[in-house]
């Protein structure tokens, strides 16, 4: 019987609730294979799960099914954990942290909040500068300052990446593709509901894409370098997988690909063909931002 993403990633104690499970499925938290996984995806043995949740990435590789709680201790037996380390406790102990059941902030809240990062983001500037003058006295390397990247400095891209179904199709080369998620930061385009074949647009807002390199570079057999009018990036590709990402400060776009696959022969599409379809949609939704 087939297992449910929402079930296992509970049942191994990645969430500590199921609903809790379905609301980071639902919030396009949880990928599958490297494509966003509804709760209801099916997960098989050799899957790879990467979950991001508390302002942590875990990426696990299935090795049983399970979809019943069980202690620590047995839920261990059924992943690999490939996933990056925790950020030091010092740096957890520093984030600011709100009241439970405070409610969203208010408006008065927010603009102080916008304040108060505007001045921490003063103070590093500063700092940096200081160091950098501090070098450069010393008679040592002379270095500038760091600056800190800035989220919201990208493009606007339309709905989608400007992507339309006849796009995905044609430069893909899977046909069947149809547009399953569709909202403000992700769609997702696939030939059935196993998500045999699939492509994916997402729009990462004020998440350096250093972190994404990160985990593509522990979880895939390669990651280079790539960019698209001077924006770097990177891409990177397993077996059936590739993925691009593309740059603007602290932001940055993903575009996914997962060929279809035979039971008998695995991936339909070879690599280059997958990393190529890949490369000619990036490219697309680049060069048509505005």
């Amino acid at each position: 019987m087939a297992t449910r993403i929402d079930s296992w990633i509970w049942s191994i104690r990645l969430t500590k609730t199921r609903s809790a499970a379905g609301a980071a499925c639902r919030a396009g938290h949880v990928q599958l294979n490297g494509v966003t996984a509804k709760a209801a995806a099916p997960v098989s043995v050799g899957d790879r799960v990467t979950v991001r949740l508390g302002g942590r990435e875990r990426i696990v590789e299935v090795t049983r099914l399970i979809s019943k709680r069980v202690s620590a201790p047995a839920a261990a037996e059924c992943f690999i954990d490939h996933s990056p380390p925790p950020p030091p406790r010092e740096v957890l102990a520093s984030l600011p942290r709100r009241d439970r059941g405070a409610g969203r902030p208010t408006k008065r809240e927010r603009r102080q909040l916008d304040q108060f990062r505007s001045g921490a983001m003063l103070v590093l500037a500063a700092t940096a500068l200081l160091l950098a003058g501090c070098s450069s006295n010393g008679g040592g390397d002379e270095a500038g300052a760091t600056e800190t990247p800035k989220a919201g400095s990208g493009p606007q891209f339309a709905r989608c990446g400007g992507l339309t179904v006849d796009d995905v199709v044609s430069m893909s080369g899977m046909p069947g593709l149809k547009l399953a998620i569709d909202n403000t930061s992700t769609c997702e385009w696939r030939a059935d509901a196993q998500r045999n074949g699939s492509v994916s647009f997402n729009w990462y807002r004020g998440s350096p894409i250093g972190r994404e390199r990160g985990t593509e570079q522990l979880s895939r057999d390669s990651t280079q370098d790539y960019e698209v009018d001077g924006q770097p990036g990177f891409i990177a590709h397993t077996e059936g997988i590739c993925e691009t990402a593309i740059a603007w400060d602290a932001d940055f776009i993903e575009i996914s690909l997962a060929s279809p696959s035979s039971p008998a022969t695995g991936p339909t599409i070879n690599q280059d063909q997958l990393c190529g379809a890949a490369k000619r949609i990036t490219e697309k939704v680049v060069k048509g931002a505005s």
